[in-house]
């Protein structure tokens, strides 16, 4: 018998997973009937006019899922990350950030995971789209309550919609894995959130 409390959380869960999936739809939905963005010429190729520079900071949150052995004895719970990217070209960028990843625990309550990464990220088109589809992939560091520290990675994608060149919202699904005494613990994150370039 599934106690309430757990059956609330589970359902609070799927609504998450409902809404980032939604909100990863919305960008190409926001395009509507004037998808052409503001565009100025610049030698004989059209490019949307942009005053942002190199760097960009981004912060997103959204839900936790484990999986496997993972999941046996731990629950979705919430994802948060935050971070650096610098654009190497107008297609492909380095970023580095910071995630907490906490998981519902039926006997001690809950577990916390600290994730320390480095990612390249590809951009499948370049910066005259508002709407930007990536691939990600990187290495990290994934710290436990314990303080215990196991060498991971992850590997994901998501799609970027910039409002303005400096401003744009995003939603991104990762797969996580990272290696313990045990064996390999794996685990997904569905996210949403917001990125500043300057």
């Amino acid at each position: 018998m599934n106690h309430p409390k757990l059956t609330y959380i589970r359902r609070f869960q799927i609504l998450l997973l409902v809404f980032f999936t939604f909100f990863l739809a919305v960008p190409g939905l926001a395009q509507g009937p004037n998808p052409a963005p503001p565009m100025e010429v610049t030698g004989s190729s059209p490019q949307r006019s942009s005053h942002s520079g190199k760097f960009a900071v981004f912060g997103d949150i959204g839900v936790a899922v484990p999986h496997g052995d993972f999941s046996a004895f731990t629950d979705p719970g919430l994802s948060v990350d935050a971070g650096l990217e610098y654009m190497i070209t107008p297609q492909v960028s380095a970023e580095g950030f910071l995630g907490y990843h906490r998981f519902s625990n039926f006997f001690i309550g809950h577990t916390n995971l600290y994730q320390v990464s480095g990612n390249a990220k590809f951009y499948l088109v370049d910066e005259s789209s508002r709407v930007r589809p990536f691939v990600n992939g990187g290495v990290g560091d994934y710290v436990t309550d314990s303080g215990t520290s196991h060498f991971g990675g992850n590997l994901g994608g998501g799609v970027l919609f910039e409002v303005t060149p400096r401003f744009g919202v995003q939603g991104k699904y990762n797969f996580n894995i990272f290696r313990t005494g045990g064996g390999n613990l794996r685990f997904s994150t569905v996210q949403g959130g917001v990125r500043w370039r300057f």
